[in-house]
């Protein structure tokens, strides 16, 4: 994909996942054209593909975002698999070649966390790995009447919500008189505190530092991720907290979408080697303490004795996370949950995903 190939992709867009066959504005090409093309870490080979027909119309296309990685000491370059989209009305040679394209070829890593069973069944076709547990969503509710009905005016009155919360709040803090003091046995260990992006920067890549297979979150590459989370204002203030012990050492810090009296959505949960309970604990603290009804995220493996603990939470199949690479110590790691992908490593932050209707 080049930048003259974005309108193209962007008006496909629309028709396949907006149901608009219209041209694109400028907003949604801007936007997909930065996200594709405007990566520090980008490179042709391992960006956006197109499939180009003879009479020049691009009718397929897999929307790719380059990052690189730090594999088993070694630092390769990676991307994240993103949208994929076929006009199955106009031909389906173009989508059966861009997953072909997809077989690694040479050592580098191909990740996807927003597969669809058929998508799922296609890396499998070509190497794929699962990667553990992280198919899953966790929901953890805090004022559960108030998540209720929150879900209830999202799928059915398109987010209106007619003082439903209001009625929902008395029920609620009778839930929260009777049910038995949720504060683990650790809270005290732990507080949380602002956390300044160039801060997080500092900090995120140490506390990941322990996957054998981790993205390499290079300062400019992680503030481009960040600005781009920042964006999605749909679902709430950006936001980045540190979890910090009672000698004053970060232990882990959390990044989500802030809306109080709504659903916080948790993008990344960073945590020191065994101390992922206490920044669990003090996380799930600080989000019902400043008011939201409800966290969801994505679970991964190193999380699931700490969210395990928690009341009120729930798993569902949100989608398949996915790994590709033709190098047998990652898919070795992968196998193992030895890797850390998901969040700002991943696509949950995409306007893509629920903007630009």
């Amino acid at each position: 994909m080049r930048p003259a190939d974005v309108p193209a992709v962007a008006q496909l867009f629309l028709k396949i996942f907006r149901g608009a066959d219209r041209p694109a504005d400028m907003e949604l090409q801007h936007y997909l054209g930065g996200l594709t093309l405007a990566s520090p870490a980008y490179d042709e080979t391992m960006g956006t593909q197109v499939y180009q027909q003879q009479d020049g119309r691009i009718r397929s296309a897999l929307l790719a975002v380059p990052m690189r990685f730090v594999a088993c000491g070694t630092s390769l370059p990676g991307r994240l698999l993103g949208v994929f989209m076929s006009d199955a009305d106009k031909e389906a040679a173009g989508a059966a070649q861009l997953i072909l394209a997809l077989r690694p070829r040479r050592a580098d890593f191909a990740f996807c966390d927003s597969a669809s069973p058929i998508s799922r069944s296609h890396l499998l076709a070509i190497g794929g790995k699962p990667v553990p547990v992280q198919n899953l969503e966790w929901t953890r509710s805090f004022r559960p009447v108030g998540a209720l009905t929150q879900r209830f005016a999202e799928r059915f009155l398109r987010g209106r919500s007619f003082g439903l919360p209001i009625v929902a709040r008395p029920f609620d803090s009778l839930l929260r008189q009777l049910r038995p003091d949720q504060d683990a046995p650790e809270a005290a260990v732990a507080s949380v505190t602002d956390m300044s992006i160039p801060n997080f920067l500092d900090h995120a890549p140490r506390l990941i530092a322990h996957y054998s297979v981790r993205p390499l979150w290079a300062r400019e590459e992680l503030s481009w991720l960040v600005s781009l989370a920042a964006q999605n204002t749909r679902l709430g203030a950006f936001t980045i907290r540190a979890v910090v012990d009672h000698p004053g050492t970060i232990i882990g810090c959390f990044v989500y979408y802030a809306a109080p009296g709504r659903t916080a959505r948790v993008l990344n949960v960073l945590s020191l080697p065994g101390r992922e309970t206490v920044v669990l604990d003090a996380m799930f603290r600080h989000l019902d303490e400043t008011g939201h009804v409800a966290a969801r995220g994505r679970a991964q493996l190193a999380l699931m004795a700490g969210l395990s603990l928690q009341r009120w939470l729930v798993f569902r199949h949100r989608a398949f996370a996915m790994a590709l690479t033709r190098v047998p110590e990652i898919n070795d790691a992968v196998a193992r949950g030895d890797v850390y992908l998901g969040g700002l490593a991943g696509e949950d932050w995409s306007r893509l995903l629920d903007d630009f209707h």
